[in-house]
């Protein structure tokens, strides 16, 4: 093989690289000419509020998110895949109305239910809804996520009444608690919504998808990436950033203690969820929500929490524990009084790394061993004779 002259190098740079460039701006004047692909990141381009005054929160129908995973959390994969069905819920398609022989559940929560980097064939819903049919194969039982992170009671109360009900739902799990907490600690109005937004975090990876997303030829490529063509308008590739979280709390004042706040308007609101279900005959589940703070067990998470940040000031776990453990104890005697089924989650699962990955999501270990006790609990309350 002979050596490279200074000739060809030339040669590449004068002739070679101008006819690739200019065979490129060709196909790609043609290709928006003859079949233009939908931009699949339109969405995320611009802020554009939600438009639905009785459900600021929610998914839209048919998107996929894939998640890479930083290397150093506990028992979570690489890479994730996050898509919601033809109605916005994690899960199989959703048939309207309901068929005669299914047995509908809805799991109705924050974060800790969603598991935004949990991957669909691991989620909440496809573990629960297997082991269930799996224990009754003459039913037919599907099971949808409705839960969405950030998401407090007054958004389980809309999604409930506005969204659920109507879909013929025969058994709700609810999974309430920890973002009532962090409301209700930095002051949150519960007459008001906050306007949110469809807008993505941004960081310098997102922004070169968002650019390269303009060429027709990179659109196809996605699109040959992602054989399903209605998800692969709708993906978005992003990477967690908990280091960032941890380090950017752990750097704000520690308070030595929570302000004073009352858990009433939230006991309200799951009353009220509570009166919804009864009313429409729907069996409602409830869990207590879990958490990783003052846990002295051997691989505690101490160094992996962010979320004990509220606003612009930190505060001790000790304190944080203690508050949700009585919103949690409130939502016992609630079940008790208003005689609604109750599973306490957070008594059973310890506070290590081998179910959680931060303050309360859980990790693969985690959503195995919930969903199993979950499952149990639904199968010995609801499907035993």
């Amino acid at each position: 093989m002979g050596l490279i002259s200074k000739n060809d190098i030339k040669s590449f740079f004068t002739i070679t690289v101008p006819m690739i460039l200019i065979m490129l701006v060709v196909v790609e004047i043609i290709l928006w000419k003859v079949a233009p692909v939908a931009d699949p990141f339109a969405k995320y381009k611009n802020s554009a509020p939600l438009n639905n005054q009785f459900i600021e929160s929610q998914f839209s129908k048919k998107v996929s998110y894939t998640f890479e995973i930083e290397s150093d959390l506990p028992l979570m994969d690489s890479s994730t895949t996050f898509t919601t069905n033809n109605m916005g819920f994690r899960g199989d398609s959703l048939i309207s109305p309901k068929p005669s022989d299914e047995y509908r559940i809805f799991l109705v929560g924050g974060s800790t239910t969603e598991n935004l980097f949990i991957d669909d064939k691991l989620g909440f819903e496809r573990q629960i809804q297997e082991k269930l049919q799996a224990e009754n194969p003459s039913k037919s039982i599907k099971v949808y996520n409705a839960g969405k992170s950030g998401d407090a009671s007054p958004d389980h109360l809309a999604m409930l009444g506005q969204r659920l009900v109507h879909l013929k739902p025969d058994l709700i799990v609810l999974f309430p608690g920890i973002n009532d907490l962090n409301r209700l600690a930095a002051g949150y109005d519960y007459l008001h919504f906050p306007v949110k937004s469809t807008e993505v975090e941004r960081n310098w990876k997102v922004d070169l998808k968002f650019f390269l997303s303009n060429f027709q030829l990179v659109r196809r490529l996605i699109n040959v990436m992602n054989p399903e063509e209605e998800s692969a308008r709708k993906a978005i590739f992003l990477s967690t950033n908990y280091k960032d979280k941890v380090k950017e709390v752990q750097s704000l004042p520690l308070e030595s203690s929570l302000p004073e706040f009352d858990i009433s308007i939230y006991e309200r609101n799951t009353q009220s969820f509570i009166g919804i279900c009864k009313s429409q005959n729907i069996d409602l589940l409830l869990l207590t929500q879990t958490f990783t703070w003052d846990s002295e067990e051997e691989n505690n998470l101490s160094n992996s929490h962010w979320m004990v940040g509220i606003g612009d000031k930190r505060y001790p776990e000790d304190e944080l524990a203690g508050r949700l453990t009585e919103m949690n104890q409130s939502i016992i005697e609630l079940a008790a009084k208003d005689s609604v089924n109750l599973l306490d989650l957070e008594s059973l699962i310890p506070k290590t790394n081998a179910y959680f990955y931060d303050d309360c999501h859980f990790n693969k270990g985690g959503v195995a061993y919930s969903t199993d006790l979950i499952s149990k609990t639904i199968q010995q309350t609801y499907f035993t004779n």
